[in-house]
């Protein structure tokens, strides 16, 4: 009776420990939420109770083949096997907690961790794998780029963090260009890749080679556009659909600046020494960071790109740090070398000691408490492959991303 006591005590002592440790690495480590952190929990807890029943199925058959005919040996052996699981079960224990340990000094040491991405990736592949659709369209890739490029840009495909309140998705223009169709749940714990009406969120791709650079542009579509500011938008909706309600009016204007059809890119720029740099689209020219200085520049490459409300604008989420000390602190970035800003080649800037503004990334689950759609699960649909003849704008003022520049000369400022 005791010893059932005791492997039944072990066993969920055993299976808190390992439910604990994955939960503490779900939450701290990869930055997980509700209900990913409760799933790892449940797998952490399985592993050791899978394992126990093993073993009891083990240790079950053993005495069979250990049983003595003498009088002692049979009692030698028994006590012998029971000594044994006592003490698996002990250093299994001791294990799980050293492994909690040191996962919890990794965290404390490293907490700059891009836990959203890289949970982003690990959930999108539990459920495509109980799904069997994981990246179901990439072997379009693969026909235009070939293996090794197709692989490039899949790896390389950005992370979208989204400002509280935008809740359009990037999606595929051939199926929705409808606001409706494009919408998701504006949650700030949400990693979405799916719209209330089951679209997709899309990516469309392009590669270029010029000097020894490669070029890789992801554009997005979106239903419409609408430049706001301080939620101005809400209150000319609000006020002229009470003007509509009261019969002043019959029908409610388009807020000014709002537009049909909405293209919008996150470009990077690969050196040859293999490093990258990104950059992204805002209002007819780029950006590196959201600050006036970073118009037009490459930055670092950090995994992110931030989507603004209602226009869909883009940049790179960094903040600007005034710190002491002689080195500098990652992303740099890239300049042009004339002094208007115009399209030119590029200028690395070196280190500089004097130098003192510092440049962080901003991480969601870290520095940013907001709505994402990480890279793992976007489908990527090469821009080659598709016949631009199949296009009609539905705002001839808004141009498709073949009629840019910057989808000819990756080095144009204007987007």
């Amino acid at each position: 009776m005791l010893e059932r006591v005791h492997t039944v005590a072990t066993g969920v002592w055993s299976a808190l420990a390992g439910g604990a440790a994955a939960g503490f690495l779900a939450r701290e480590a990869l930055g997980l939420r509700q209900p990913l952190v409760a799933l790892a929990w449940l797998v952490g807890a399985a592993i050791p109770l899978a394992a126990f029943a093993r073993r009891r199925s083990h240790d079950g058959r053993c005495p069979l083949a250990l049983r003595r005919r003498s009088r002692d040996g049979g009692r030698w052996w028994r006590a012998r096997a029971r000594d044994e699981r006592g003490q698996a079960a002990v250093e299994f224990v001791a294990l799980v907690l050293l492994a909690a340990l040191v996962l919890g000094a990794l965290v404390a040491a490293s907490t700059r961790f891009d836990g959203r991405s890289f949970g982003g990736f690990l959930a999108f592949r539990i459920v495509c794998t109980i799904e069997r659709d994981c990246h179901d369209g990439d072997g379009s890739l693969t026909r235009a780029y070939g293996t090794r490029d197709a692989a490039l840009v899949r790896d390389l495909a950005p992370n979208l963090v989204y400002e509280p309140g935008e809740r359009q998705l990037p999606v595929d223009w051939r199926n929705c260009r409808r606001v409706a169709c494009a919408e998701a749940p504006d949650e700030p714990n949400l990693d979405v890749h799916r719209s209330h009406a089951g679209e997709r969120a899309t990516a469309f791709t392009r590669i270029l080679r010029r000097d020894a650079e490669t070029f890789i542009q992801y554009w997005f579509y979106y239903p419409d556009s609408r430049s706001t500011w301080a939620g101005s938008d809400d209150l000319w909706d609000r006020a002229w659909g009470h003007a509509e309600d009261r019969g002043f009016v019959g029908e409610t204007p388009a807020y000014p600046g709002t537009h049909r059809d909405d293209w919008e890119a996150y470009a990077i720029r690969i050196d040859p020494g293999g490093r990258a740099w990104v950059r992204a689209s805002s209002h007819r020219h780029w950006q590196g960071c959201m600050r006036l200085w970073c118009k037009n520049r490459w930055t670092a490459r950090t995994g992110w790109t931030r989507v603004s409300r209602g226009s869909h604008a883009g940049h790179i989420p960094i903040r600007h740090e005034l710190r002491g000390g002689p080195h500098w602190v990652y992303p740099r970035q890239i300049v042009p070398l004339s002094p208007g800003g115009e399209s030119s080649r590029p200028l690395l800037l070196p280190d500089a000691p004097r130098r003192r503004v510092h440049r962080v990334p901003l991480l969601p689950g870290h520095d940013l408490d907001e709505r994402t759609t990480t890279g793992e699960g976007l489908r990527l649909v090469p821009l080659e492959t598709l016949d631009a003849r199949g296009y009609r704008a539905i705002d001839e003022g808004v141009r498709p991303p073949w009629q840019k520049d910057a989808y000819w000369d990756p080095e144009s400022d204007e987007s």
